[in-house]
């Protein structure tokens, strides 16, 4: 694959600018708070809007999105869209209400370059009509969000909900999915609890949303679709009696605690999301005051609650990854790791996957992997754990069609103790398997898991796929809680599959999912003895190991013998792969290595700097 093809963008450049369009709007919902009558013309000038969008993507912003008022109402939209594609923005996006947009207006709007369309809607009946204002407004919003999905525009449905609308929510999952149009639909619904509204009897306290948003939860599942709050709205978490089965609903983030306009409660200083809740919004204790709240204390659930950016953003994020390997002459090749699901029946406390998100869509799966075919990489179906979706034999098949190369599952085998099951995934397509083995008795095995007895149950698992002569490769996770036992991992694989590989990986602080503590993370030097005697088992005993060369090894200067680092075959990195998570020593500067090794994880230096690293000249 192309590297140019493979989008990478540095992790701290800004994301998004909202520009307002204008001020008017063709409805008056009633609870808008930003709606007016009148525009200062010279603000919504083009050129003082182009000169906005020109600054911001100076700045290095990915996304414009134009909002209002209604920004459809104008014109000149098209070219606006056309100039911000043009000025260099990578995603362009609106926000409106559909209400003005028909077949031919979708059509240009996307010929212009647009990316997204967040849509407002309480309802797509005429009891939404209330709540506009805009007898008749419920059905042209439907005729405009078909309208945008006709013309292959991505689609989010944001909602209000308030004491008006309460009744409405429930009823939209279904009215939306009524739309879906074949390999399209929208792609995530989100919700937004104001706390400020022109009728503040029109306010719900937070109690009162609960019911509410566990209702539209269900009828959002009825339809497959992805429900989520919106950012900068409540209620958090700790106000839900329980948030079982409702993670997805929040995005929250290290740093999410400095919101403007918002103030943690007394018991937020026991909670474990303090580092990254707002806390609630000030004008919500100015009228309501304080909701019961119940602090977060599991460290999982922490975990759970986690999430970057917004439901759909995240999900498209996190859906492919790729990554870099080389081929028998010392090329790269690049591989498409397409997370089928998310969800996963093992809890591994190094995990980077978001494993508490709803699933893609099939459309976006299905066009992930074709994608990655068309581009010439190769296909890992991953998770979550793949096994647990319901048309994981469909996407083998589907890759094993688009793909010169074999198919590779990314799994955790417990599900392939099932003969008939590990035979089914054989017989669509799959001949490699890339399966997830922590320790080498069930004792360290299921406690880095934290799931008893899938320790056994991934044995049985990995025996399956090799009487299939499936190509198998066991990763070894090494982390705090098993270190110790990695050259017994190596005498178990040599015993009981000599012909599977080893690949040995570095627990890495990848993403915000990942505690960075010393409690998992271990510095090299404590790994080095165990790993170096279960490299030189590994060569007494004929097996391969693999792993030092790729993101999740680790620096090439620390590789112990007798591993011989001459006689891996590497590829140059190309600029900006590793996506500025990876950081080097003054000591990389004179080593031969530089440009073909990854250096060491930000997560790793913040616990235990670089010193560690030297040069090989």
């Amino acid at each position: 694959m192309p590297f140019d093809a493979v989008p990478f963008r540095s992790t701290s450049a800004p994301r998004l600018q909202v520009i307002t369009t204008n001020r008017r709007c063709n409805q008056a919902c009633t609870y808008c708070d930003r709606r007016s009558d009148r525009d200062d013309l010279a603000a919504i000038a083009a050129p003082a809007l182009q000169r906005a969008i020109r600054e911001a993507v100076a700045r290095g912003v990915e996304e414009i999105r134009l909002t209002g008022g209604e920004p459809t109402m104008r014109g000149d939209l098209p070219a606006l869209v056309a100039y911000a594609r043009q000025a260099g923005a990578l995603r362009v996006s609106l926000e409106t209400k559909g209400t003005l947009i028909d077949g031919p207006r979708a059509q240009t709007r996307h010929s212009a370059g647009l990316t997204l369309a967040r849509v407002n809607a309480v309802g797509l009946d005429a009891r939404a009509d209330a709540v506009t204002r805009d007898p008749g407004g419920a059905a042209r919003t439907a005729a405009g969000l078909q309208a945008l999905l006709a013309a292959g525009i991505a689609v989010e449905v944001r909602a209000v909900l308030t004491a008006q609308t309460a009744a409405l929510l429930p009823d939209l999952p279904a009215a939306l999915h009524a739309l879906t149009l074949p390999g399209q639909r929208v792609a995530v619904l989100e919700v937004a609890v104001p706390v400020i509204a022109p009728d503040p009897a029109d306010l719900l306290d937070y109690p009162a949303c609960v019911p509410v948003l566990q209702q539209l939860d269900a009828a959002c599942r009825a339809v497959a679709l992805p429900l989520s709050l919106a950012r900068d709205s409540g209620p958090p978490p700790c106000v839900f009696p329980s948030r079982r089965g409702l993670w997805h609903l929040w995005a929250l983030s290290p740093g999410g605690r400095h919101a403007p306009g918002h103030v943690p409660l007394p018991a937020c200083g026991d909670c474990q999301l303090a580092d990254r809740c707002p806390g609630i919004a000030s004008a919500y204790l100015d009228r309501h005051g304080a909701p019961p709240a119940q602090p977060i204390v599991d460290a999982r659930e922490r975990r759970q609650l986690t999430r970057s950016r917004g439901l759909a953003e995240q999900i498209t994020r996190e859906l492919v990854n790729h990554s870099m390997a080389t081929d028998a002459t010392g090329a790269p090749v690049f591989d498409a790791i397409v997370r089928i699901i998310f969800h996963c029946n093992q809890a591994c406390a190094f995990c980077f996957v978001s494993t508490h998100l709803p699933g893609a869509q099939d459309e976006q799966v299905e066009t992930a992997i074709r994608t990655a075919g068309a581009s010439g990489a190769r296909i890992l179906l991953s998770g979550g754990e793949p096994t647990l979706h319901p048309r994981l034999l469909h996407w083998i098949a589907l890759a094993k069609s688009v793909s010169a190369h074999p198919v590779c599952l990314q799994t955790n085998a417990v599900r392939l103790d099932d003969p008939a099951r590990a035979a089914a995934i054989v017989a669509a397509g799959v001949t490699e398997a890339f399966v997830s083995l922590h320790g080498a008795t069930a004792e360290v095995g299921d406690f880095v898991t934290d799931t008893p007895g899938t320790f056994v149950r991934s044995l049985h698992g990995i025996d399956n796929l090799l009487a299939l002569d499936v190509r198998v490769v066991l990763n070894f996770v090494v982390c705090q809680a098993n270190l110790a036992e990695f050259p017994d991992f190596v005498r178990l694989v040599a015993a009981r599959w000599p012909a599977a590989t080893v690949n040995f990986s570095f627990v890495a602080a990848s993403t915000d999912l990942v505690p960075k503590e010393k409690s998992l993370i271990p510095k090299y030097a404590d790994v080095m003895p165990r790993l170096t005697e279960g490299l030189a088992e590994a060569s007494r005993l004929g097996l391969v190991v693999t792993g030092f060369d790729t993101m999740c090894g680790m620096p090439l200067c620390l590789v112990p013998p007798p591993f011989d680092r001459e006689a891996l075959l590497l590829a140059a990195i190309p600029d900006g792969f590793e996506a500025g998570e990876f950081v080097k020593s003054p000591a990389c500067d004179g080593c031969r290595y530089r440009q073909r090794c990854y250096g060491v994880r930000r997560g790793y230096a913040d616990l235990h700097g670089t010193d560690e690293l030297v040069a090989i000249v």
